[in-house]
């Protein structure tokens, strides 16, 4: 592929979906784009790039949706799962007793393994009992991704990255050559298509948002805005996880980040005038964090921002 078609497709990128890629994904961006000239017939990448000088909105989406960056195992990064399921869901048991509700977003769940992950942590954890109100939400951008999630089947290969074999046996079953994903897992998941620069607000707010290794390839621009979308669709107090080592533009207007537990932030609570400034303010001062109410410290792993048994985690869910 040419430098200038490169640079081009590059800039399409960044205008359409944030992603900012550099010169060191060259050969991943090459190789795709080889893939899908070959897929769909076109005598050359240079024929393609022609046809997006047009404009042409449904050959770009399906350019982007081939070029999506996607790197996924069952419990990638397997320390972030354990402090998940040992620390983080007994403490959001004991703050939702009475609502009985949990609603967490995999954002960038790509083909579905890290969203069964966390429906299997919620399962093995907490919440086996039938009277909690338990909702998955996986989004993704691109529509095959999604497919493949929603079938949940997977082969020898992906199923054995990140998953001993009491894990299979307990939530898989296989069929042939593959393995399909158990009903009472897939249940407490909703897969989406969903753009994360697209404004969204879910009927139900989030306790628990996972978008690890996404925002790592916006700009910085676009990643404060993903953030502000993101925390208007938390619960005050509320948990975010980001990929190992990333560093996020603007996250520490909306977030804490939780000493001692990797790639863990918990949502501040801010009023609406620091969520939404006046247009005549010229100086930006840094947002006055509202304090919750104590849990006992039983519940409260260190380092957390209780969660209040008043409004902040009595949230009224629309049906």
């Amino acid at each position: 592929m040419r430098k200038d078609d490169f640079d081009f497709l590059i800039e399409l990128l960044k205008k359409n979906v944030g992603w900012n890629l550099g010169e060191d994904k060259y050969f991943i961006i090459d190789r795709k784009m080889y893939n899908f000239v070959r897929e769909k017939n076109y005598a050359s990448v240079e024929d393609l790039i022609t046809e997006l000088h047009l404009g042409q909105k449904t050959l770009l989406w399906q350019v982007i949706e081939a070029l999506a960056l996607s790197d996924t195992s069952f419990y990638r990064d397997y320390k972030v799962f354990t402090g998940f399921e040992d620390r983080i869901l007994p403490h959001l048991r004991e703050a939702n007793r009475d609502v009985k509700k949990l609603r967490i977003w995999s954002l960038g769940c790509s083909s579905g393994q890290e969203t069964y992950s966390i429906a299997i942590s919620v399962k093995n954890r907490m919440f086996a009992a039938s009277d909690w109100d338990i909702k998955i939400i996986g989004t993704d951008l691109s529509t095959a991704s999604i497919s493949k999630a929603q079938r949940g089947v997977y082969n020898n290969f992906e199923i054995q990255m990140g998953l001993n074999a009491r894990t299979i046996i307990e939530n898989f079953h296989q069929d042939g050559d593959v393995w399909q994903v158990n009903n009472d897992i897939k249940k407490l998941i909703e897969f989406r298509r969903h753009n994360l620069l697209d404004d969204v607000t879910f009927y139900d707010p989030f306790d628990v948002v996972f978008c690890r290794n996404v925002l790592r390839f916006f700009t910085p621009e676009k990643q404060e805005e993903a953030i502000a979308r993101i925390h208007k669709n938390q619960i005050p107090g509320g948990f975010l996880y980001l990929g190992l080592g990333e560093s996020i533009q603007g996250i520490e207007k909306y977030y804490n980040q939780l000493k001692g537990m990797k790639c863990l932030y918990q949502a501040k609570v801010l009023s609406k005038e620091e969520l939404e400034p006046k247009a005549q303010e010229t100086t930006q001062e840094k947002p006055q964090v509202v304090e919750a109410p104590s849990l006992p410290k039983f519940v409260r792993p260190e380092g957390l921002t209780p969660l209040s048994s008043g409004p902040i985690h009595k949230v009224t869910f629309d049906k």
